[in-house]
């Protein structure tokens, strides 16, 4: 049975983004609750979460987020400590099924209601001003935990020993980059598996060339490959293999470049 989650209205998310221009996590941590008389259900389709278990959620984001550094600034490598630990714990015991996590106003709820203070301090104000996307869930590709949840079902591996391995291969600029081609790339779950698998091989770049570099090369080449190739249909081993030629393509490219 899946597990139904509230979901905040646009109007209503709104209003509660509007409150929280200026006001430091700290503040944001007051306000944070596991309700909200203006939250909706969907009417079918499963059991609707408890406000326990809502509370559980929360309190084990925060506890991520405090060793990670919050509420103090936080580095490049404690924010995606964060990230990681937060994409784990979502996927494997928030019980949010993809239809759930497709739902903007999910995560609007989640972003505003129950964790507003983490938010705010995984993307701080610039400019005494929040960036919507990471609240509100317009975006779901840029909110702070619908990302995040994402990242962990796309490279969820369930025959590796440890089914979120992937997770940590790739930096967050790179999974960045992957993740943001959403209908070329990440629509496709085993591709999005193949290429982080064979960054992760890869031991022939030469020292002049990045893997960074690699990467976003062979990405381009990949997108050119599926505006006419269907991979929905062809087994992992295969894709795999397509992701490696174009490596070795963009290798010679950069070399000669």
């Amino acid at each position: 049975m899946s597990i139904l989650f509230p979901r905040l209205l646009p109007s209503e998310s709104d209003r509660i983004f509007s409150g929280i221009r200026g006001r430091a996590p700290s503040e944001l941590s007051a306000q944070a609750g596991n309700s909200s008389l203006r939250a909706v259900f969907a009417a079918t389709g499963g059991t609707r979460v408890t406000r326990d278990e809502l509370r559980l959620l929360a309190a084990t984001i925060e506890k991520l987020a405090i060793e990670a550094g919050y509420p103090d600034a936080s580095s490049t490598a404690q924010r995606s400590q964060f990230d990681r630990a937060v994409a784990r714990h979502l996927h494997q015991s928030s019980g949010m099924t993809p239809g759930e996590a497709s739902q903007r106003q999910v995560w609007a709820f989640l972003g505003l209601v129950l964790v507003p203070h983490v938010c705010a301090w995984r993307f701080p104000m610039k400019d005494g001003t929040y960036v919507a996307d990471r609240f509100k869930g317009s975006d779901l590709t840029r909110h702070t935990l619908a990302r995040l949840w994402t990242r962990a079902h796309v490279l969820h591996d369930s025959a590796a020993p440890d089914p979120y391995a992937l997770l940590d291969a790739l930096g967050e600029a790179d999974l960045d980059q992957v993740m943001a081609r959403r209908r070329a790339i990440a629509a496709t779950p085993t591709l999005v598996r193949a290429i982080v698998r064979a960054h992760v091989e890869d031991s022939n770049i030469g020292e002049d060339i990045p893997a960074r570099a690699v990467l976003r090369d062979s990405l381009q080449r990949l997108l050119r490959l599926t505006a006419f190739l269907d991979l929905d249909w062809l087994p992992e081993e295969e894709i795999l293999q397509l992701v490696r030629e174009q490596r070795i393509e963009s290798r010679k490219h950069l070399d000669v470049a």
